[in-house]
């Protein structure tokens, strides 16, 4: 039988976001359906689409709608407590995506925005699409 170690939560992280929650029983509802697991899945899903319109016909305007798309989905996470995505991106593994998702979220800190882009890309070389990734970071 395999053992499952269950880690704590990054509690930096977590004392950087507000800790002020005011959830409500089912998923939390970002509107138009949306649910933030849909937020992240959606990133996570249009990052391949952007880095296979690199270089090709075409290739730049289909980025600049793909980044535009994902704006609109950063834009939902305003209203999303930032304690709850860490705790969601925590469970599933913090990637770059999830750590710009964190500086959309309401309480989220520049502070804990580096927390968590630390744990998510450990090396200073970036990549494109973290470089890309980068560029949605919410504006102070």
């Amino acid at each position: 039988m395999d053992v499952v170690v269950l880690l704590p939560l990054d509690l930096e992280t977590l004392k950087l976001a507000v800790d002020q929650d005011t959830s409500k029983p089912g998923a939390f509802d970002l509107g138009e359906g949306l649910t933030p697991v849909d937020v992240w899945q959606g990133l996570h899903a249009s990052e391949p689409l952007w880095i296979a319109s690199a270089g090709v016909e075409g290739g730049e305007e289909n980025q600049s709608r793909i980044n535009s798309s994902d704006l609109s989905l950063l834009k939902k996470l305003e209203a999303f407590p930032a304690k709850r995505w860490a705790q969601m991106c925590d469970g599933i593994g913090w990637t770059h995506l999830g750590a710009i998702g964190l500086s959309w979220c309401q309480g989220s800190t520049d502070q804990a925005f580096n927390t968590a882009w630390s744990i998510a890309v450990p090396d200073k070389d970036h990549t494109d699409s973290q470089q890309r990734a980068l560029r949605l970071v919410k504006p102070s």
